[in-house]
Protein backbone atom coordinates (compact mmCIF):
# COMPACT_ATOMS: atom_id res chain seq x y z
CA UNK A 1 0.00 0.00 0.00
CA UNK A 2 1.91 2.91 -1.32
CA UNK A 3 0.20 5.23 1.61
CA UNK A 4 1.67 2.89 4.32
CA UNK A 5 5.02 2.01 2.49
CA UNK A 6 5.44 4.66 0.12
CA UNK A 7 8.09 2.10 -1.91
CA UNK A 8 10.45 4.74 -3.24
CA UNK A 9 13.72 3.07 -5.12
CA UNK A 10 16.28 2.79 -2.45
CA UNK A 11 19.18 5.91 -3.34
CA UNK A 12 22.58 6.27 -2.77
CA UNK A 13 24.81 9.44 -3.35
CA UNK A 14 24.82 11.48 -6.66
CA UNK A 15 28.51 12.54 -7.13
CA UNK A 16 28.04 15.63 -9.76
CA UNK A 17 24.81 17.22 -9.66
CA UNK A 18 24.62 17.16 -13.18
CA UNK A 19 23.89 13.42 -12.73
CA UNK A 20 20.35 13.96 -12.06
CA UNK A 21 19.49 15.80 -15.13
CA UNK A 22 21.74 12.91 -17.40
CA UNK A 23 19.73 9.91 -15.62
CA UNK A 24 16.63 11.86 -17.17
CA UNK A 25 17.74 11.45 -20.32
CA UNK A 26 19.20 8.19 -20.18
CA UNK A 27 15.37 6.84 -19.28
CA UNK A 28 13.27 8.83 -21.46
CA UNK A 29 15.71 8.93 -24.69
CA UNK A 30 15.67 5.16 -25.31
CA UNK A 31 19.29 4.99 -26.09
CA UNK A 32 20.09 1.72 -24.86
CA UNK A 33 19.77 0.02 -28.09
CA UNK A 34 22.49 2.26 -28.44
CA UNK A 35 24.10 1.46 -25.54
CA UNK A 36 24.25 -2.02 -25.80
CA UNK A 37 25.98 -1.95 -29.39
CA UNK A 38 28.30 -4.57 -30.35
CA UNK A 39 29.48 -1.71 -33.41
CA UNK A 40 32.89 -0.74 -32.08
CA UNK A 41 32.38 2.28 -34.54
CA UNK A 42 29.71 3.84 -31.92
CA UNK A 43 32.49 3.56 -29.17
CA UNK A 44 30.91 5.83 -26.41
CA UNK A 45 27.52 4.45 -26.40
CA UNK A 46 28.64 1.01 -25.75
CA UNK A 47 28.15 -0.24 -22.30
CA UNK A 48 30.83 -2.67 -22.11
CA UNK A 49 34.56 -3.14 -23.38
CA UNK A 50 35.43 -6.00 -25.29
CA UNK A 51 36.49 -8.36 -22.57
CA UNK A 52 33.01 -7.41 -20.99
CA UNK A 53 33.43 -4.82 -18.22
CA UNK A 54 31.23 -2.44 -17.73
CA UNK A 55 31.89 1.11 -18.91
CA UNK A 56 30.95 4.36 -16.75
CA UNK A 57 31.10 7.31 -19.10
CA UNK A 58 32.17 10.96 -18.07
CA UNK A 59 33.06 13.97 -19.91
CA UNK A 60 36.69 14.16 -18.63
CA UNK A 61 38.19 11.61 -16.74
CA UNK A 62 41.63 10.53 -15.83
CA UNK A 63 40.50 7.40 -17.05
CA UNK A 64 41.50 4.51 -15.40
CA UNK A 65 40.04 1.07 -14.42
CA UNK A 66 38.83 -1.07 -11.59
CA UNK A 67 37.62 -4.99 -11.13
CA UNK A 68 34.33 -3.73 -12.02
CA UNK A 69 34.02 -0.82 -14.20
CA UNK A 70 36.45 0.78 -16.72
CA UNK A 71 35.61 4.97 -17.55
CA UNK A 72 35.39 6.40 -20.77
CA UNK A 73 36.18 9.71 -21.35
CA UNK A 74 33.45 11.20 -23.62
CA UNK A 75 35.51 14.16 -24.72
CA UNK A 76 36.53 14.23 -28.39
CA UNK A 77 40.14 13.77 -28.91
CA UNK A 78 41.58 13.27 -32.07
CA UNK A 79 39.83 12.26 -35.03
CA UNK A 80 36.73 12.54 -33.18
CA UNK A 81 37.94 16.02 -32.26
CA UNK A 82 38.61 16.98 -35.93
CA UNK A 83 35.01 15.29 -36.63
CA UNK A 84 33.05 17.57 -34.00
CA UNK A 85 34.75 20.74 -35.04
CA UNK A 86 33.86 19.89 -38.99
CA UNK A 87 30.12 19.34 -37.69
CA UNK A 88 30.40 22.69 -35.90
CA UNK A 89 31.47 24.29 -38.78
CA UNK A 90 28.93 22.97 -41.30
CA UNK A 91 26.33 23.78 -38.87
CA UNK A 92 27.54 27.87 -39.36
CA UNK A 93 29.86 28.59 -35.93
CA UNK A 94 33.14 30.02 -36.60
CA UNK A 95 35.82 31.75 -34.55
CA UNK A 96 38.72 34.22 -35.31
CA UNK A 97 41.58 32.12 -34.62
CA UNK A 98 40.88 28.84 -35.98
CA UNK A 99 39.13 25.56 -36.17
CA UNK A 100 41.56 24.58 -33.09
CA UNK A 101 40.29 27.15 -30.96
CA UNK A 102 36.37 26.88 -31.99
CA UNK A 103 36.95 23.04 -30.57
CA UNK A 104 38.74 24.61 -27.20
CA UNK A 105 36.16 27.15 -26.57
CA UNK A 106 33.09 25.36 -26.85
CA UNK A 107 33.99 21.87 -24.98
CA UNK A 108 35.37 23.94 -22.37
CA UNK A 109 31.65 25.83 -22.51
CA UNK A 110 30.39 22.78 -21.37
CA UNK A 111 32.47 22.25 -18.59
CA UNK A 112 29.65 21.17 -15.50
CA UNK A 113 30.81 21.31 -11.62
CA UNK A 114 34.22 20.19 -10.59
CA UNK A 115 34.11 18.47 -7.39
CA UNK A 116 37.62 18.68 -5.63
CA UNK A 117 39.98 15.86 -5.28
CA UNK A 118 37.89 13.95 -8.48
CA UNK A 119 39.48 12.98 -10.85
CA UNK A 120 36.46 14.02 -13.57
CA UNK A 121 34.16 16.42 -14.69
CA UNK A 122 30.60 16.07 -16.17
CA UNK A 123 29.56 18.02 -19.25
CA UNK A 124 26.73 20.22 -18.20
CA UNK A 125 23.35 18.88 -19.70
CA UNK A 126 22.64 21.80 -21.47
CA UNK A 127 20.81 19.39 -24.54
CA UNK A 128 19.43 16.27 -24.83
CA UNK A 129 22.85 15.06 -26.70
CA UNK A 130 25.02 16.88 -24.55
CA UNK A 131 23.12 15.45 -20.63
CA UNK A 132 24.27 11.46 -22.60
CA UNK A 133 27.81 12.16 -22.33
CA UNK A 134 27.57 10.98 -18.98
CA UNK A 135 26.05 8.29 -17.21
CA UNK A 136 25.40 6.96 -14.18
CA UNK A 137 28.26 4.08 -13.67
CA UNK A 138 30.65 7.30 -14.99
CA UNK A 139 29.30 10.29 -12.67
CA UNK A 140 29.43 7.06 -9.47
CA UNK A 141 31.93 5.22 -10.85
CA UNK A 142 30.46 1.92 -9.66
CA UNK A 143 29.30 -1.10 -11.47
CA UNK A 144 25.24 -1.13 -10.50
CA UNK A 145 24.60 2.95 -9.41
CA UNK A 146 20.82 3.27 -8.25
CA UNK A 147 18.44 4.25 -11.00
CA UNK A 148 17.74 7.81 -10.27
CA UNK A 149 15.84 8.68 -12.78
CA UNK A 150 13.22 5.99 -11.60
CA UNK A 151 13.72 7.59 -8.12
CA UNK A 152 12.69 11.11 -9.59
CA UNK A 153 9.73 9.68 -11.31
CA UNK A 154 8.21 8.36 -8.47
CA UNK A 155 8.71 11.44 -6.28
CA UNK A 156 7.32 13.69 -8.65
CA UNK A 157 3.94 11.04 -9.27
CA UNK A 158 3.59 11.26 -5.64
CA UNK A 159 3.10 15.31 -6.23
CA UNK A 160 1.76 15.04 -9.56
CA UNK A 161 -1.44 13.25 -9.11
CA UNK A 162 -2.25 12.76 -12.44
CA UNK A 163 -1.68 9.72 -15.05
CA UNK A 164 2.22 8.70 -15.11
CA UNK A 165 1.20 7.66 -18.68
CA UNK A 166 0.59 11.19 -19.42
CA UNK A 167 3.28 13.00 -17.36
CA UNK A 168 6.48 12.32 -16.10
CA UNK A 169 9.44 14.22 -14.61
CA UNK A 170 11.51 12.79 -17.83
CA UNK A 171 9.12 14.15 -20.74
CA UNK A 172 8.82 17.14 -19.37
CA UNK A 173 12.95 17.62 -19.22
CA UNK A 174 12.97 16.56 -22.98
CA UNK A 175 9.94 19.28 -23.84
CA UNK A 176 12.08 22.25 -22.30
CA UNK A 177 15.29 21.01 -23.54
CA UNK A 178 13.64 20.42 -27.12
CA UNK A 179 12.31 24.23 -26.77
CA UNK A 180 15.34 25.97 -26.05
CA UNK A 181 16.92 24.35 -28.81
CA UNK A 182 14.05 25.66 -30.54
CA UNK A 183 14.87 28.88 -29.41
CA UNK A 184 18.54 29.14 -29.26
CA UNK A 185 20.50 28.09 -33.08
CA UNK A 186 23.79 27.53 -31.17
CA UNK A 187 22.72 24.57 -28.70
CA UNK A 188 20.50 23.16 -31.73
CA UNK A 189 23.79 23.11 -33.70
CA UNK A 190 26.08 21.87 -30.41
CA UNK A 191 23.52 19.24 -29.88
CA UNK A 192 23.36 17.91 -33.60
CA UNK A 193 27.02 18.03 -33.67
CA UNK A 194 27.54 16.03 -30.42
CA UNK A 195 25.04 13.34 -31.64
CA UNK A 196 26.54 12.77 -34.97
CA UNK A 197 30.04 12.85 -33.64
CA UNK A 198 30.57 11.81 -30.21
CA UNK A 199 27.48 9.87 -29.79
CA UNK A 200 27.94 8.10 -33.19
CA UNK A 201 24.16 7.61 -34.28
CA UNK A 202 20.71 9.57 -33.14
CA UNK A 203 19.31 9.60 -30.54
CA UNK A 204 15.48 7.72 -30.35
CA UNK A 205 12.78 9.82 -29.11
CA UNK A 206 9.64 9.30 -27.56
CA UNK A 207 6.35 10.75 -28.96
CA UNK A 208 5.66 14.49 -28.12
CA UNK A 209 3.80 15.28 -25.06
CA UNK A 210 0.21 16.03 -26.16
CA UNK A 211 -1.45 19.35 -25.63
CA UNK A 212 -2.96 21.39 -22.98
CA UNK A 213 -1.35 19.39 -20.07
CA UNK A 214 -1.51 20.53 -16.63
CA UNK A 215 -0.04 23.38 -15.13
CA UNK A 216 1.12 24.10 -11.82
CA UNK A 217 -2.04 25.46 -10.76
CA UNK A 218 -4.57 23.07 -12.43
CA UNK A 219 -2.91 20.08 -11.05
CA UNK A 220 -6.01 18.33 -8.69
CA UNK A 221 -4.38 18.11 -4.76
CA UNK A 222 -3.69 14.29 -3.82
CA UNK A 223 -2.87 12.49 -0.91
CA UNK A 224 0.65 14.15 -0.85
CA UNK A 225 -0.44 17.83 -0.93
CA UNK A 226 1.25 20.41 1.09
CA UNK A 227 4.28 18.25 1.49
CA UNK A 228 8.06 18.03 -0.68
CA UNK A 229 6.50 15.92 -3.62
CA UNK A 230 3.94 18.54 -3.60
CA UNK A 231 6.30 21.44 -3.90
CA UNK A 232 8.69 19.01 -6.46
CA UNK A 233 5.55 18.28 -9.07
CA UNK A 234 4.89 22.20 -9.20
CA UNK A 235 8.15 23.72 -9.34
CA UNK A 236 8.93 21.02 -11.87
CA UNK A 237 5.87 22.06 -14.19
CA UNK A 238 6.51 25.56 -14.00
CA UNK A 239 10.41 25.60 -14.74
CA UNK A 240 9.77 23.27 -17.73
CA UNK A 241 6.89 25.62 -19.18
CA UNK A 242 7.72 27.72 -22.32
CA UNK A 243 7.83 30.84 -20.23
CA UNK A 244 10.48 29.91 -17.85
CA UNK A 245 13.06 27.81 -20.81
CA UNK A 246 12.28 31.62 -22.35
CA UNK A 247 13.19 33.89 -19.68
CA UNK A 248 16.32 32.15 -18.38
CA UNK A 249 19.84 31.86 -20.08
CA UNK A 250 20.27 28.09 -20.63
CA UNK A 251 23.07 26.97 -18.45
CA UNK A 252 20.74 29.25 -15.57
CA UNK A 253 18.12 26.98 -16.46
CA UNK A 254 20.21 23.76 -15.81
CA UNK A 255 21.69 24.87 -12.54
CA UNK A 256 17.86 25.77 -11.66
CA UNK A 257 16.71 22.44 -12.75
CA UNK A 258 19.25 20.54 -11.35
CA UNK A 259 18.47 22.21 -8.02
CA UNK A 260 15.01 21.71 -8.03
CA UNK A 261 15.74 18.03 -8.79
CA UNK A 262 18.48 17.99 -5.61
CA UNK A 263 15.97 19.50 -3.46
CA UNK A 264 13.35 17.15 -4.16
CA UNK A 265 15.78 13.93 -3.63
CA UNK A 266 16.87 15.09 -0.13
CA UNK A 267 13.84 16.72 0.88
CA UNK A 268 11.45 13.78 -0.59
CA UNK A 269 13.85 10.93 1.62
CA UNK A 270 13.52 12.89 4.99
CA UNK A 271 9.71 13.58 4.49
CA UNK A 272 9.71 9.20 3.75
CA UNK A 273 11.57 9.03 7.15
CA UNK A 274 9.36 11.68 9.08
CA UNK A 275 6.39 9.49 8.11
CA UNK A 276 7.78 6.06 8.76
CA UNK A 277 7.92 7.68 12.58
CA UNK A 278 4.74 9.15 12.40
CA UNK A 279 3.27 6.00 11.18
CA UNK A 280 4.65 4.11 13.77
CA UNK A 281 3.69 5.99 16.77
CA UNK A 282 -0.08 5.92 15.13
CA UNK A 283 0.06 2.04 15.62
CA UNK A 284 1.27 2.45 19.19
CA UNK A 285 -1.58 4.73 19.45
CA UNK A 286 -4.88 3.17 21.25
CA UNK A 287 -7.44 5.92 18.44
CA UNK A 288 -8.28 4.72 15.29
CA UNK A 289 -6.63 7.42 13.05
CA UNK A 290 -6.88 8.17 9.47
CA UNK A 291 -4.23 9.12 6.83
CA UNK A 292 -4.68 12.56 7.15
CA UNK A 293 -4.25 12.23 10.64
CA UNK A 294 -0.97 10.16 10.30
CA UNK A 295 -0.04 12.78 8.19
CA UNK A 296 -0.60 15.99 9.86
CA UNK A 297 2.11 14.49 12.55
CA UNK A 298 4.71 14.40 10.29
CA UNK A 299 6.96 17.12 11.66
CA UNK A 300 8.75 19.50 10.34
CA UNK A 301 11.44 17.81 7.59
CA UNK A 302 14.60 19.86 7.94
CA UNK A 303 14.82 21.72 11.26
CA UNK A 304 15.30 25.66 10.13
CA UNK A 305 17.27 27.37 13.30
CA UNK A 306 17.60 31.06 13.73
CA UNK A 307 20.70 32.88 12.56
CA UNK A 308 21.40 34.11 15.95
CA UNK A 309 21.69 30.56 17.66
CA UNK A 310 25.22 29.16 18.17
CA UNK A 311 27.13 26.60 15.89
CA UNK A 312 25.90 23.85 18.23
CA UNK A 313 22.42 24.53 18.52
CA UNK A 314 22.54 25.16 13.89
CA UNK A 315 23.90 21.42 13.74
CA UNK A 316 20.74 19.46 12.39
CA UNK A 317 23.35 16.49 11.73
CA UNK A 318 23.15 14.77 14.79
CA UNK A 319 19.51 14.84 14.35
CA UNK A 320 18.95 13.98 11.50
CA UNK A 321 21.61 11.14 11.12
CA UNK A 322 19.26 9.41 13.29
CA UNK A 323 15.88 9.97 12.12
CA UNK A 324 17.56 8.69 8.97
CA UNK A 325 18.61 5.40 10.63
CA UNK A 326 15.58 4.58 12.75
CA UNK A 327 13.28 5.11 9.82
CA UNK A 328 14.79 2.60 7.59
CA UNK A 329 14.53 -0.13 10.70
CA UNK A 330 10.58 1.12 10.83
CA UNK A 331 10.45 1.14 7.35
CA UNK A 332 11.89 -2.60 6.74
CA UNK A 333 9.58 -3.69 10.24
CA UNK A 334 6.11 -2.19 7.94
CA UNK A 335 6.76 -3.29 5.15
CA UNK A 336 7.28 -7.03 6.35
CA UNK A 337 3.96 -6.93 8.27
CA UNK A 338 2.36 -5.23 5.08
CA UNK A 339 3.40 -7.88 3.00
CA UNK A 340 1.50 -10.76 6.06
CA UNK A 341 -1.32 -8.13 6.03
CA UNK A 342 -4.84 -9.72 5.32
CA UNK A 343 -6.77 -6.56 5.29
CA UNK A 344 -7.88 -5.00 1.91
CA UNK A 345 -4.75 -2.65 0.90
CA UNK A 346 -7.27 0.26 -0.01
CA UNK A 347 -8.61 0.38 3.40
CA UNK A 348 -5.96 2.56 5.18
CA UNK A 349 -8.19 2.04 8.99
CA UNK A 350 -8.25 -1.38 8.56
CA UNK A 351 -4.76 -1.65 7.84
CA UNK A 352 -4.21 0.33 10.92
CA UNK A 353 -6.19 -1.93 13.37
CA UNK A 354 -4.56 -5.46 12.26
CA UNK A 355 -0.94 -3.77 12.75
CA UNK A 356 -2.34 -2.54 16.04
CA UNK A 357 -3.58 -5.70 17.49
CA UNK A 358 -0.20 -7.72 16.79
CA UNK A 359 1.65 -7.38 19.53
CA UNK A 360 4.45 -8.67 18.69
CA UNK A 361 5.08 -5.78 15.86
CA UNK A 362 3.76 -3.15 18.55
CA UNK A 363 6.98 -4.27 20.48
CA UNK A 364 8.97 -4.78 17.61
CA UNK A 365 8.06 -0.68 16.56
CA UNK A 366 8.63 0.49 20.26
CA UNK A 367 11.84 -0.84 20.08
CA UNK A 368 13.14 0.50 16.66
CA UNK A 369 11.69 4.13 17.74
CA UNK A 370 13.48 4.24 20.70
CA UNK A 371 17.25 2.65 18.98
CA UNK A 372 20.00 3.86 17.60
CA UNK A 373 21.11 1.44 15.95
CA UNK A 374 22.91 2.04 12.70
CA UNK A 375 21.44 -0.62 10.02
CA UNK A 376 23.36 -0.46 6.83
CA UNK A 377 21.06 0.61 4.40
CA UNK A 378 20.56 3.88 6.16
CA UNK A 379 23.92 5.24 5.55
CA UNK A 380 23.04 4.86 1.65
CA UNK A 381 20.07 7.14 2.19
CA UNK A 382 21.89 9.40 4.53
CA UNK A 383 24.46 10.14 2.00
CA UNK A 384 21.56 10.73 -0.53
CA UNK A 385 20.18 13.19 1.22
CA UNK A 386 23.74 14.90 2.76
CA UNK A 387 25.18 14.87 -1.07
CA UNK A 388 21.55 16.24 -2.51
CA UNK A 389 21.46 19.29 -0.26
CA UNK A 390 25.07 20.36 0.85
CA UNK A 391 26.53 22.30 -1.17
CA UNK A 392 29.51 21.04 -3.01
CA UNK A 393 33.10 22.20 -1.69
CA UNK A 394 35.07 23.42 -4.57
CA UNK A 395 37.02 26.46 -4.85
CA UNK A 396 37.06 25.52 -9.05
CA UNK A 397 35.17 28.54 -11.35
CA UNK A 398 33.07 25.97 -11.91
CA UNK A 399 31.55 25.87 -8.29
CA UNK A 400 28.37 24.67 -6.75
CA UNK A 401 26.53 27.55 -5.27
CA UNK A 402 23.09 26.17 -5.41
CA UNK A 403 23.16 24.18 -1.85
CA UNK A 404 20.97 24.36 1.39
CA UNK A 405 23.44 22.83 3.96
CA UNK A 406 26.86 23.90 4.55
CA UNK A 407 29.15 22.01 6.80
CA UNK A 408 31.88 23.05 9.09
CA UNK A 409 34.04 20.68 10.59
CA UNK A 410 31.68 17.86 11.83
CA UNK A 411 28.65 20.36 12.16
CA UNK A 412 25.72 20.78 9.29
CA UNK A 413 23.67 23.69 9.41
CA UNK A 414 21.34 24.65 6.90
CA UNK A 415 22.59 28.09 5.43
CA UNK A 416 21.41 28.33 1.69
CA UNK A 417 23.23 30.59 -1.30
CA UNK A 418 21.80 33.69 -2.39
CA UNK A 419 21.69 31.45 -5.84
CA UNK A 420 19.72 29.18 -3.95
CA UNK A 421 17.15 31.14 -2.64
CA UNK A 422 17.12 33.26 -6.15
CA UNK A 423 15.43 29.40 -7.15
CA UNK A 424 12.97 29.15 -4.60
CA UNK A 425 11.81 32.46 -4.49
CA UNK A 426 11.18 33.30 -7.94
CA UNK A 427 9.45 30.25 -8.51
CA UNK A 428 7.09 31.20 -5.73
CA UNK A 429 6.42 33.77 -7.93
CA UNK A 430 5.15 31.60 -10.73
CA UNK A 431 5.82 33.39 -13.65
CA UNK A 432 8.67 34.61 -15.13
CA UNK A 433 8.78 38.57 -14.38
CA UNK A 434 6.15 38.66 -11.57
CA UNK A 435 5.84 39.43 -7.81
CA UNK A 436 5.01 37.52 -4.81
CA UNK A 437 5.16 38.32 -1.13
CA UNK A 438 7.08 36.57 1.37
CA UNK A 439 4.08 34.83 3.11
CA UNK A 440 4.36 33.23 -0.47
CA UNK A 441 7.67 31.84 -0.25
CA UNK A 442 7.24 30.72 3.28
CA UNK A 443 4.40 28.56 2.18
CA UNK A 444 6.56 27.30 -0.45
CA UNK A 445 9.39 26.43 2.38
CA UNK A 446 6.78 24.70 4.77
CA UNK A 447 5.95 22.63 1.71
CA UNK A 448 9.36 21.76 1.49
CA UNK A 449 9.46 20.82 5.07
CA UNK A 450 10.99 24.08 6.15
CA UNK A 451 9.81 27.31 8.51
CA UNK A 452 13.00 29.29 9.07
CA UNK A 453 12.80 32.50 11.27
CA UNK A 454 11.00 35.34 9.39
CA UNK A 455 13.61 37.88 10.03
CA UNK A 456 16.03 35.17 8.60
CA UNK A 457 14.09 34.67 5.12
CA UNK A 458 13.84 38.13 4.54
CA UNK A 459 17.46 38.65 5.04
CA UNK A 460 18.15 36.24 2.49
CA UNK A 461 15.85 37.81 0.28
CA UNK A 462 17.22 41.18 0.22
CA UNK A 463 20.88 40.11 -0.08
CA UNK A 464 19.41 37.98 -3.32
CA UNK A 465 17.79 42.05 -4.28
CA UNK A 466 14.68 40.62 -4.44
CA UNK A 467 12.85 41.76 -1.51
CA UNK A 468 11.01 45.06 -1.86
CA UNK A 469 9.72 47.51 0.52
CA UNK A 470 10.13 47.72 4.75
CA UNK A 471 11.21 44.49 6.52
CA UNK A 472 8.13 45.67 9.31
CA UNK A 473 5.79 44.51 6.64
CA UNK A 474 6.38 41.26 7.60
CA UNK A 475 5.12 38.45 5.25
CA UNK A 476 3.99 41.35 3.09
CA UNK A 477 7.23 42.28 1.85
CA UNK A 478 7.05 42.08 -2.10
CA UNK A 479 9.28 39.66 -3.85
CA UNK A 480 10.53 40.00 -7.52
CA UNK A 481 11.07 37.03 -9.25
CA UNK A 482 15.33 37.05 -10.25
CA UNK A 483 14.36 36.95 -13.82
Amino acid sequence: MSRISMSLPRPQYVAVPEAFISALAWKILHVDRLENSTDNSSEIPMVKDIAGKPIGLLFRTNGGTSRLIKMKQTLPTGIRLVEFVDALEKAGLQIEGGSDLLGEAVLNSLDGVRIEKSGGQPASPLTPSIALLQNMRGALGTKGPPDTAMIIESLFALGASTSPELLTASRLWLRAAKHRMEIDPLLNALDSAVDRTILGSQRVEPPPLPAGLPSAESVPEGDYSGTPFDWFASAWLRLTSDEWVEALPARVWVDWATTVLRLATGLGFLWECSWNEAFARAVLKSETVSWGDVRSEVRTVLPWGSSRAGTVALDVAPQLVARVYRSERLRSLIADRLDACSAAASDFGAVMDEMRDDEGFARSLTEALSSNERVGSGKNVWEAITYALKTRETSESRADYYGLLQSNGRYLKVDPGTEWIAVVASLSCVTPGASSDVGRVMADLEKMGMRPNLSDLVALLERAGMARGSADADQGVRVESAY
